[in-house]
């Protein structure tokens, strides 16, 4: 009889306990709801992408990055968030990153000319001025009247002394389409304090030469523009 009694006094407590367990857990814990947890891993990720949208805002743009990367992890978030990661490298100027995404993203939007724009801006800036001007030849053969890439283009083609000899009459001829069009272009002035400067350079060099033979000729020692404003003239192109 005591052996049977003891046998039913713990399965009694057995199912009490299993009882006030289950009890306790559906106070702390509710019953799931199928695909909850999925839904709450999506939303942690459209996290990340607000928080490097913040970051970004403020100018923060090391944080943006490596929210943006988080954000990355999500299938759904990737090519939003590998964009915006790839505009924040450019704003960085960290090239090394910057180039290969916008390669890879023009791979996938042939026709998209605000990243057309941002790999020329890139390749300038990484001193690949070549590649730099063929993209804003295409850019301005398609939207020949765009102030922004009349600019930038004439920017590039007069950044340097090189590129100012070799390039002079696109120079005039791009310098004349802003003049004409955009008569208020604040980078107007830039623009021809740096032809006078370059004019100037390789007259003192070439003394006897006259302004014909200087266009002509094509040197081969380059001298990069000190003027930082005329740096900058193609930064909004990527923000």
């Amino acid at each position: 009889m005591k052996k049977n009694e003891l046998f039913f006094k713990s399965c009694i407590f057995s199912i009490l306990f299993f009882n006030i367990f289950l009890i306790l857990s559906c106070v702390s814990k509710p019953i799931p709801i199928p695909g909850e947890s999925k839904v709450l891993i999506e939303n942690i990720y459209f996290e990340y992408l607000n928080i490097a949208d913040k970051y970004f805002e403020l100018e923060d743009y090391n944080n943006a990055a490596k929210y943006y990367k988080l954000a990355m992890e999500n299938k759904n978030l990737y090519w939003q968030s590998y964009y915006k990661l790839a505009k924040t490298y450019a704003l960085l100027s960290d090239w090394k990153n910057a180039l290969p995404m916008f390669e890879k993203l023009l791979e996938r939007d042939k026709d998209n000319h605000s990243i057309k724009a941002s790999l020329a801006y890139i390749y300038s800036m990484q001193g690949d001025t070549k590649k730099a001007i063929e993209i804003y030849k295409k850019l301005l053969e398609e939207d020949s009247l765009n102030e922004k890439y009349l600019e930038n283009y004439l920017a590039v083609l007069l950044s340097s002394k090189d590129s100012f000899v070799e390039n002079q009459e696109e120079i005039e001829k791009i310098y004349e389409q802003i003049e004409t069009n955009f008569p208020n272009n604040t980078n107007l002035k830039i623009f021809d304090n740096t032809k006078t400067k370059y004019l100037e350079e390789i007259k003192s060099e070439n003394p006897d030469e006259t302004e014909k033979d200087i266009t002509n000729k094509n040197e081969n020692k380059e001298i990069t523009i000190k003027d930082e404003e005329s740096n900058d003239l193609t930064e909004d192109i990527i923000k």
